[in-house]
């Protein structure tokens, strides 16, 4: 079985700062199973949206840090 590899750092600033999925959903016009996707499945999330998702929750942050994948996880 494979395992799923997940955008942790993303997830874990997400819980945070008690930002949800429906809420980003709202924010960058779309559906909340389509942005469950994306943040659940690497390479399904545009550049655009990666930097979207940053500029509008955490501009304080490097994009290398949210997106790194559980292979490439930073503490």
């Amino acid at each position: 079985r494979e395992v799923k590899k997940m955008y942790y750092n993303l997830e874990g600033e997400l819980r945070k700062r008690k930002i949800t999925r429906q809420k980003m959903a709202n924010d960058l016009k779309l559906n909340v199973s389509t942005v469950s996707r994306k943040l659940s499945e690497p390479g399904r999330l545009k550049l655009l949206e990666a930097y979207q998702i940053r500029d509008l929750y955490f501009p304080d942050m490097k994009i290398e840090y949210l997106f790194a994948t559980d292979e490439q996880k930073t503490a």
